[in-house]
């Protein structure tokens, strides 16, 4: 009797069972959604790391530096500012050298601060050593594909360059890597952000022919405008040329789609990610000055 009565008093396996399991279901399932909405440890943001804070007032400064100048740019090159509107305009013969120079740091200063933003959006997005092998990768390639050019003549003709770009390393000048680094990083960027899961050979492919249409749209600018290089003739006797090769820009396209194949991660980025702006907005920056001063050019004549 009394061992049935306890055994009344005491709860049955099975109502103890329909009891305790559903509430280790509930904390299991509990558990694993939290460990799902919880970001693992590599695929954290770049700019939640001491660098990115670190980083962050000197790329606020240099952004607002970069629209600025960008705004003085797209006058220069919109409206043909140069030397000569410079004599008619500043009577003062030392105040209008001085704008004479200042004028013509314009172009590598715009160009070499919008590669700096473009590197520190990189090195805020996806850390400094991704960012240092990208510009080491697109650097070193665009100034051997240059140097290869001046005394080869393959890939982009017998190019020459001028000073508007900068000084220069042997007979490159430095803002021409720097330009290229921009944009191809750029373009890359904005093709994530549209396509966010674009494969690596779509990507490149993509990346190319933005290139090749950038190239396309400053070649003429560049040439007959604001002086960054020429065409030598085959023979000495023959005047320098100043109407550029389709095949420059092919070259571009195809350097710029081969570039993009090696930019990859260091680390799998989250899939919530998405690119950075600045990189997008200084690609679209450049597509429209050069426009706006093709538009303006045609007009005039």
């Amino acid at each position: 009797m009394n061992h049935q009565a306890g055994w009344k008093t005491r709860p049955p396996f099975r109502n103890l069972a329909s009891t305790s399991y559903p509430v280790a279901l509930n904390v299991v399932r509990a558990g694993v959604e939290n460990v799902l909405q919880r970001p693992p440890q590599n695929a954290m943001r770049a700019h939640d790391s001491p660098l990115a804070r670190f980083l962050e007032p000197f790329v606020s400064g240099l952004w607002i530096l970069f629209v600025l100048v960008s705004l003085l740019a797209g006058a220069i090159w919109t409206f043909g500012i140069g030397e000569g509107s410079l004599e008619r305009l500043v009577t003062n013969p030392g105040l209008r050298a001085t704008l004479v120079w200042l004028l013509a740091q314009v172009d590598f200063a715009w160009i070499t601060l919008a590669a700096a933003n473009v590197y520190l959006s990189l090195a805020t997005c996806f850390g400094i050593a991704t960012a240092r092998r990208w510009a080491l990768i697109i650097l070193s390639a665009v100034m051997v594909a240059a140097w290869l050019s001046v005394f080869t003549g393959f890939p982009l003709g017998r190019i020459r360059y001028g000073t508007a770009l900068g000084p220069k390393l042997g007979s490159v000048p430095v803002g021409l890597p720097l330009f290229w680094f921009s944009v191809i990083v750029s373009a890359r960027e904005a093709v994530l952000r549209v396509r966010s899961r674009c494969g690596q050979r779509p990507l490149a492919a993509s990346v190319g022919l933005i290139a090749m249409l950038t190239d396309l749209n400053l070649e003429p600018l560049a040439v007959k405008y604001r002086g960054f290089w020429f065409w030598t003739a085959p023979t000495p006797d023959l005047p320098p040329g100043f109407d550029f090769p389709f095949t420059g820009s092919l070259a571009w396209g195809v350097l710029a789609a081969v570039l993009t194949l090696g930019l990859r991660e260091l680390e799998v980025a989250d899939s919530a990610q998405k690119s950075p702006w600045p990189p997008i907005i200084t690609l679209a920056i450049f597509e429209v000055v050069f426009l706006a001063s093709h538009v303006t050019h045609r007009l005039s004549y």
